[in-house]
């Protein structure tokens, strides 16, 4: 009976994950020339492989021009589950390569400014003394691209500001944090305690990148103002934000915690805000608990029990790969 269903079966197409790995690398690259020079292998190769797969396929994956190279239709959802087939294939062979001899593996995370600059060096010090044969991957990158990078399988889990959209994700809630004013040397705020949000709008910004979850949250909270913030500069980081303010270039928002590690030596002011989102929740984001690999339900199970610094979280027992309690992220559309 199995093996009348398997004949009776529709026949499937045979991929082959190198030449998914050059389409890819086509699509990221923009270009067939330089996917060659990244995979060492030669242009008129790749051009093949792919020729043949859209023959396989019966649809055309790019369109080429002058200028690069167009997804079709068909190359769009190709690339989908190709980076799904990468990523799966990766952590497979991450697991299995060293799997003879305890728990192995390598987790690939996505985290934004906050918390990489916060609390999740230390924590993930403490989960790898814990388990010396795992590897992580840490990228940074901003809320709404590490949204991205988990939906696309490009991550294995994702850390990002709770007031981000994450339509399709598993939410896990990871930390909370606080964000407060920060003012330069001299500045005519600087004899407050505190200050509404309202209050600073008549001043110049410096500011994370435009999508940064902090960023965000400020010009929505100005735009229910009736009003916008003056963003004089932008930059990439907490670091080089703080040291614009401090040269008089304007006030900025960060996380408190960031700013406690930065201030010393400068003349820097800080001022809590009055406003209710000031408390910022970060969130995990993934999208399947149930598939993950062992390691990263281990390291999402560290993450978010109370203590991280706990050294019986997870030593063998089953209870770490059960999963912390998870929702759904609605449906919302991002901005």
């Amino acid at each position: 009976m199995v093996a009348a269903g398997i004949a009776n079966r529709r026949p499937m197409h045979r991929y082959d994950l190198f030449t998914l790995e050059l389409f890819i690398a086509v699509v990221e690259e923009q270009s067939i020339a330089a996917a060659a020079e990244r995979a060492h292998i030669a242009a008129s190769a790749i051009s093949r492989r792919i020729s043949e797969l859209e023959a396989m396929l019966g649809a055309e994956l790019l369109v080429r021009h002058s200028k690069g190279i167009d997804l079709t239709e068909a190359g769009t959802a190709l690339l989908h589950h190709a980076r799904t087939i990468q990523g799966s294939v990766a952590v497979m062979d991450a697991e299995l390569r060293d799997f003879a001899s305890g728990l192995r593996g390598l987790i690939r995370v996505s985290a934004n400014k906050s918390a990489i600059m916060e609390t999740l060096p230390m924590e993930l010090a403490g989960f790898l003394a814990l388990h010396p044969l795992i590897r992580i991957n840490l990228e940074e990158g901003t809320s709404p691209d590490i949204v991205q990078r988990v939906a696309s399988n490009q991550a294995d889990l994702g850390i990002f500001g709770g007031n981000i959209p994450a339509p399709g994700l598993q939410i896990v809630p990871y930390r909370r944090d606080e964000l407060v004013v920060v003012l330069p040397p001299g500045h005519v705020l600087s004899g407050r305690a505190s200050i509404a949000f309202a209050d600073l709008l008549d001043h110049d910004f410096v500011c994370l990148e435009r999508g940064s979850s902090i960023e965000t949250l400020c010009r929505r909270a100005a735009e229910d103002l009736g009003s916008e913030v003056r963003v004089r500069v932008r930059v990439g980081s907490f670091e080089g934000q703080l040291r614009i303010i401090e040269n008089g270039l304007g006030i900025g928002v960060v996380p408190r915690q960031v700013l406690d590690g930065q201030m010393r030596e400068t003349g820097l002011t800080a001022l809590a805000l009055e406003d209710s989102w000031r408390l910022r929740p970060l969130h995990i984001g993934l999208r399947d608990h149930a598939s993950l690999s062992r390691p990263a339900r281990r390291l999402i199970a560290y993450l978010t029990q109370p203590s991280p610094n706990a050294t019986a979280a997870c030593p063998t027992g089953a209870s770490c790969d059960a999963g912390p309690s998870l929702r759904s992220s609605p449906q919302q559309p991002s901005d």
